[in-house]
């Protein structure tokens, strides 16, 4: 696993540290990371598989994309609110696959996505050459078969994350559904997990779209963090950033909770705002006057 799954988190921030109570003796010229005593700021907009935070829901659904992976499962499904980290978790599962092993390819989907777009997409990442720019539908289908097969022929195992399902139509599930079912007589040759919100699941609860459900073998679900995980989080972030476990006084996080709803971006959003206000202020913790005042600006 990445660096942060080998974190004993429970046990890191519960540990008395080092904490930035020297952060107000500190020039101004200072950047924020060096304020705080951080090596960097740990509440930014990216994708970090370093700051995969594994709650119970979260390491559910690793291990069974894990499981679908490895035991050749051609489809798994992870379902989640917005924000609460599915893409993040497609970056652990690419990070993690052994390339001599597997041929791993990530395709993000966008509203309204055709079937021609996805294939091509699909063929641009499988590194398939040759292909005219209008390549037909049955062109670009055969190219991703004997790709696949080629592949096979190299024994290495192509896995498909399909991220943002939910942008999926009729016609390209059902296409998804064509490519999950190429195999030898002993098993399944490709596996393809997709990833997708809320919506995305009640929409494949529809009877035109059983048989593309049937084949998801493998499901898991993504929820926000209760109350007690947030503390954990905004400590584990904090820690990994180099940082004490004392930044957030602990009278913040029912505040965090109740308003971010538990969603890790938001939490992240409001973090992020809550430290530059006290960088700002030249104030070297967070207490619940700087939460406040960044959720009242709207944060």
């Amino acid at each position: 696993m990445s660096t942060a799954a080998n974190v004993n988190v429970v046990e890191l921030v519960d540990q008395p540290g080092a904490s930035s109570s020297h952060a107000q003796f500190a020039s101004v010229s200072k950047s924020l990371p060096q304020f705080f005593g951080l090596t960097e700021n740990p509440f930014l907009d990216n994708v970090n598989p370093d700051y995969f935070f594994r709650t119970e829901a979260h390491e559910d659904a690793y291990l069974k994309m894990k499981k679908c992976i490895e035991d050749n499962i051609s489809m798994g499904l992870i379902t989640a609110q917005s924000g609460t980290g599915k893409t993040l978790l497609t970056q652990i599962l690419l990070h993690e696959m052994d390339q001599q092993h597997y041929s791993p390819t990530l395709v993000l989907c966008y509203p309204r996505i055709s079937r021609s777009a996805l294939l091509k997409e699909l063929a641009a990442e499988l590194e398939i050459e040759g292909l005219p720019r209008k390549a037909t539908l049955h062109r670009l289908i055969n190219a991703v078969q004997e790709k696949i097969f080629k592949l096979e022929s190299e024994n290495k195992k192509p896995v498909i994350i399909i991220d943002e399902a939910h942008f999926l139509g009729g016609d390209t599930l059902h296409l998804i559904r064509t490519l999950s079912n190429i195999e030898t007589s002993r098993k399944k040759l490709v596996s393809i997990l997709l990833f997708g919100e809320d919506s995305f699941l009640k929409k494949l609860d529809k009877p035109k779209y059983k048989a593309i459900l049937s084949r998801m073998f493998i499901r898991a679900h993504l929820r926000p963090l209760v109350h007690g995980e947030v503390e954990q989080y905004v400590k584990f972030r904090c820690l990994m950033a180099g940082g004490g476990n004392h930044l957030f006084q602990g009278n913040v996080f029912k505040r965090i909770h109740q308003v971010t709803g538990g969603v890790p971006r938001e939490i992240n959003r409001l973090c992020h705002n809550a430290l530059q206000l006290a960088f700002q202020k030249q104030i070297s913790g967070i207490d619940l006057s700087i939460v406040d005042t960044v959720i009242n600006a709207g944060y």
